[in-house]
């Protein structure tokens, strides 16, 4: 596990237990598939997991639960009391754009963060 729970909490976390162990594991399989699963393995190897690691898995436990089962987030609540009225607003985000947060995340976190190199593919040699 990359982020644990306790340190998730003290960063600001609010999920609960159950929630955040769900949301985390696909954070985390998200870093590790990077190039290939090289990620993965590279992370494997560290003797500690780098800060902007955690500070990624933290904010992907975020998006990932923002986005819920039914991918809805609301934008905007109302009530009134005197004449029982409710009304809410919903975004909803397509797993695309999902990902492609999530995508940026990364990139972000391990470029800004001095850790590119986790992400690096290789390149291949023709000839």
């Amino acid at each position: 596990m990359v982020l644990e729970y306790v340190e998730y909490t003290e960063m600001g976390g609010t999920l609960p237990r159950p929630a955040f162990f769900m949301y985390e594991r696909k954070a985390e399989y998200l870093i590790r598939a990077q190039a290939a699963g090289q990620t993965g393995r590279r992370l494997d190897a560290l003797a500690e997991i780098p800060q902007a690691v955690k500070d990624c898995v933290f904010d992907l436990v975020d998006v990932l639960s923002g986005n819920g089962a039914d991918g809805r987030q609301i934008s905007s609540e109302s009530q009134t009391q005197g004449g029982v009225s409710e009304s809410y607003s919903y975004v909803t985000k397509t797993d695309a754009e999902v990902a492609a947060r999530c995508e940026a995340l990364i990139a972000d976190y391990f470029y800004g963060g001095g850790i590119g190199g986790l992400l690096y593919r290789g390149a291949g040699t023709c000839g």
